[in-house]
C-alpha cells in the first residue's frame, strides 16, 4: 500500500521446458489475457466448435512430445482463431506467439498462415496471408501474383540460427477489412522477448471469389515436403487484441504532462456481489463484514449520484436508521461517475494504481484489468486522460520481472499507449513506478534500474517517459530515503520524477518550509539534469480506524492545508501536479465526494469535511488547476 507516514517512522523456460502443450485462450469479457493462465489442450485430428480455440495436427507432428515437428511428410499444426462467445465469427484485432526451431538444411521452408472465415476448417481463399521462412531468402511473405508464386521480401526481421528456438509474435488488426495490418516480431535465438520487428505491413484482403473480406478464423504452421529436417514449433498462444474503440471526446491535451493537475486513483475498493469475488476489499481491516469496530476506511463516500445497482448497504447505519452504503471500484458506471465529476470539475485526468503484488495473483488482476479498461473508457468519454502507475508496495526482491511481464501484456493486448487517451509527454507514452528508493523496501536499486531501462529501451514495450515516486529525501539520501547513491543514478535515468510528501508536513507553515528546503532545490537539481518534476500535494491525512492511530492527524483546515501547498508549488514555478489521491478514503486522503453526516457508531469513527458541500475538494482542486496554468492569481487564501 502506498501510504503517509509509514515510509517517514515470479517466468517461462525455453525448452525442454517451454510449454509442455500448445495451449489457447479467448475472451471477450477480459480487456486482456494473462500469459501464464492459458486453457490447455491436447493435440486432435478432429475441430472442436464447442470450444474457443483447438488443435489440429497432421503428419509430422508429435503429441506425445508436446510439439509439432513439422518434417519430412509435409507435416502441419491447424487451430481456429475465435472467441469462445463467437466461435463462428473469427476475429479482427488478436495476436498469435510462439517458438520455433528450424533444421540445419538449406532448402526448408516454413510456413504461417493466416485464413479468413470459411465454412470448414480449411486454408483455401478467400484471404490468405503467409508469412514464409528460408534460409536462402529469410523471411518473407508469399502471394500469388498474375504470373504464379510472387515473394515480397521482410528485411526488418532478423536471421534465424539453426538448431536453436526462436520466439516469433503475429499481430493482425483491423482483419476484416479491405486493408488489414499486421506486426511481426522475432527473439534473438534462444531469448524469450522480441528484439526485430516488421511494423504496420498491409494485407489487402480485397473481394476474393465474390467474398466481402472477413476476420481471421484459422491458422497453420506447415513444411513443404522433402528432406527429415523441417521446423519444430512449441509453446503456441493466441488472443484478442482488445484496443479502445468506444466514442471518444476531446478534451484535454493528452500530449504533453506540462500545465496539468493529475490525481492518483486508487480504484481498490470491491464488496461482495459486485462480481470481483473480493468481498469487502479496502473496506475492512479484517475478515468480515463491514460493520462497527470493523472500518478500515476514514472517510466516507458520498455515493448519491451512483445508480441504484453501484450503492451497496453496509452494517452501518445512518442518523435515521437507513442502511449506510459504500460503492465498488469493479463497476464500470461508478468509474465512469468519477471521470464525470473530473470533467465537471476540470480534473486533467488520473495515474491509475497497478499495485504489482496484487495484479501477479488472478483476482486482483482481472480486479485490476477491469478497473483500469473503465478508467480508459471514462477518460475517453469525458475528454480526460490517464496513465498507468505502476505501486511497487510489498514487491520482494527477484520479482521485478513481474512489472516488465504485466507491461508487455498491457502494451500487447489492451495496446494500451495507442489509446487517443492515454497520457503522452514530449511525444512519448507516460509510465509511472512508484516506491523506488525508499528504505522499508525489498526489491533492489540494481532491480529499479532494470526496470527503468526496460520501460524506455525495450524494442517492443519499451519508448516510454518514465515518472518515478520517490521519497520525499531522495536528494539528500536520508530519513524516508535509503542511503545508497545508486538512487541518485537511478533517478538520473528517469524522465520525471515525483517525490512522496504526505505526512511529511502537517500545516501551511511546514508546506511552506518543505517548498523552501526541498521542492525548490529539488526542482532545480532536476532541471540541470534535463529531468521534469512533478510536486505532490495532498488535503489531509488520517488512518484511525486502519491502524488505532490519532482520528484527523493532518487536519484538512477547510481546504486551507491543499491549497497553501498549490501556492506554494506555483510560487516555485512548478509546472505540473500531482493530487493525492483522489479516491483513498483509507488514508483519508481522498478529494471527490464525501459526506459529513457520518455513519453512528461507538468503535469505528470518521473523518469529515468539517460541513463543507461534498464536492469542495473537487472544486479546489479545479482551482488548483487554473492557478497552476496562471488563469487566476496566487492567494494565500483559498478561493471559497
Amino acid at each position: 500500500m502506498k501510504t503517509g507516514l509509514s515510509s517517514m517512522l515470479g517466468m517461462i523456460s525455453l525448452p525442454g521446458g517451454i510449454l509442455a502443450l500448445l495451449a489457447f485462450t479467448f475472451s471477450l469479457n477480459a480487456q486482456i489475457i494473462r500469459e501464464d493462465s492459458f486453457e490447455t489442450v491436447s493435440f486432435s485430428p478432429l475441430w472442436d466448435e464447442t470450444k474457443g480455440a483447438q488443435i489440429k495436427t497432421t503428419g509430422g507432428a508429435n503429441a506425445t512430445r508436446g510439439f509439432a515437428s513439422l518434417g519430412s511428410d509435409g507435416g502441419e499444426l491447424g487451430g481456429r482463431l475465435a472467441s469462445a462467445n463467437a466461435p463462428t465469427n473469427g476475429l479482427s484485432d488478436f495476436y498469435l506467439e510462439f517458438y520455433f526451431r528450424v533444421r540445419n538444411t538449406t532448402n526448408r521452408q516454413f510456413n504461417l498462415q493466416i485464413a479468413a472465415a470459411t465454412n470448414a476448417p480449411s486454408l483455401s481463399r478467400p484471404a490468405v496471408v503467409n508469412i514464409c521462412y528460408e534460409p536462402g531468402r529469410k523471411w518473407g511473405v508469399s502471394f500469388d501474383s498474375d504470373n504464379g508464386l510472387a515473394w515480397n521480401p521482410l528485411p526488418g526481421l532478423g536471421s534465424v540460427r539453426p538448431e536453436v528456438w526462436h520466439q516469433f509474435r503475429f499481430t493482425g488488426r483491423n482483419w476484416g477489412g479491405t486493408n488489414a495490418h499486421y506486426d511481426l516480431q522475432l527473439s534473438r535465438p534462444g531469448e524469450l522477448n522480441s528484439t526485430t520487428s516488421v511494423t504496420n505491413q498491409t494485407f489487402n484482403q480485397g473481394t476474393n471469389e465474390s467474398s466481402l473480406p472477413r476476420p481471421a478464423s484459422h491458422f497453420r504452421f506447415s513444411s513443404a515436403s522433402g528432406d527429415n529436417s523441417g521446423f519444430d514449433v512449441d509453446g503456441v498462444c493466441a488472443g484478442i487484441i482488445n484496443p479502445y474503440k468506444g466514442p471518444k471526446v476531446v478534451g484535454v491535451d493528452t500530449k504533453t504532462l506540462f500545465n496539468k493537475v493529475m490525481c492518483g486513483y486508487q480504484g481498490w475498493f470491491g464488496v461482495p456481489d459486485d462480481g470481483s469475488s473480493r468481498g469487502w476489499y479496502h473496506w475492512t481491516k479484517r475478515a468480515g463484514s463491514l460493520v462497527d469496530g470493523n472500518a478500515k476506511v476514514d472517510l466516507w463516500p458520498d455515493v448519491s449520484e451512483l445508480v441504484r445497482e453501484d450503492r451497496f448497504p453496509t452494517g452501518f447505519k445512518m442518523a435515521d436508521g437507513s442502511p449506510a452504503e459504500i460503492f465498488s471500484s469493479f463497476k464500470k458506471t461508478t468509474v465512469l461517475k468519477h471521470f464525470q465529476w473530473m470533467q465537471d470539475y476540470g480534473l486533467d485526468g488520473v495515474f491509475v494504481q497497478r499495485f504489482i503484488t496484487e495484479v501477479r495473483h488472478q483476482r486482483g488482476f482481472e480486479h485490476g484489468n477491469t478497473v483500469l479498461a473503465n478508467c480508459r473508457e471514462g477518460a475517453n468519454l469525458h475528454g480526460r486522460t490517464y496513465a498507468v502507475m505502476y505501486d511497487l508496495s510489498g514487491l520482494q526482491a527477484g520479482h521485478i520481472e513481474d512489472v516488465i511481464k504485466d507491461w508487455r501484456a498491457l502494451r500487447r493486448q489492451m495496446v494500451i499507449t495507442e489509446d487517443p487517451a492515454y497520457l503522452h509527454h514530449r511525444g512519448k507514452p507516460v509510465v509511472a513506478v512508484w516506491g523506488v528508493g525508499f528504505k522499508d523496501r525489498l526489491y533492489t536499486l540494481a532491480e529499479c534500474r532494470r526496470l527503468v531501462e526496460f520501460l524506455k529501451n525495450d524494442p517492443e514495450a519499451g519508448g516510454c517517459v518514465v515518472m518515478l515516486g520517490v521519497p520525499g529525501n531522495w536528494r539528500e539520501l536520508k530519513n524516508d530515503a535509503v542511503s545508497d547513491p545508486l538512487l541518485l543514478e537511478v533517478i538520473g535515468m528517469a524522465d520525471i520524477i515525483s517525490p512522496w510528501t504526505v505526512g511529511r508536513y502537517t500545516n501551511p507553515a511546514g508546506a511552506a518550509r518543505y517548498a523552501t528546503n526541498l521542492l525548490k532545490p529539488d526542482q532545480d537539481w532536476c532541471q540541470r539534469r534535463g529531468i521534469d518534476y512533478l510536486p505532490v500535494v495532498f488535503p489531509g491525512f488520517s488512518w484511525h480506524n486502519m491502524y488505532g492511530s490519532a482520528l484527523n492527524q493532518i487536519p484538512r483546515l477547510r481546504g486551507q492545508f491543499l491549497w497553501s501547498q498549490f501556492c506554494e508549488a506555483k510560487r516555485a514555478k512548478a509546472s505540473m501536479l500531482y493530487v493525492a489521491m483522489f479516491d483513498e478514503v483509507d488514508e483519508a486522503t481522498a478529494i471527490f465526494k464525501c459526506i459529513n453526516d457520518v455513519p453512528t457508531g461507538t468503535q469505528s469513527k470518521f473523518v469529515t469535511f468539517e460541513g463543507l458541500p461534498s464536492d469542495h475538494y473537487l472544486k479546489l482542486v479545479g482551482a488548483g488547476a487554473k492557478l497552476l496554468r496562471g488563469e487566476i492569481p496566487v492567494k494565500d487564501e483559498r478561493p471559497f
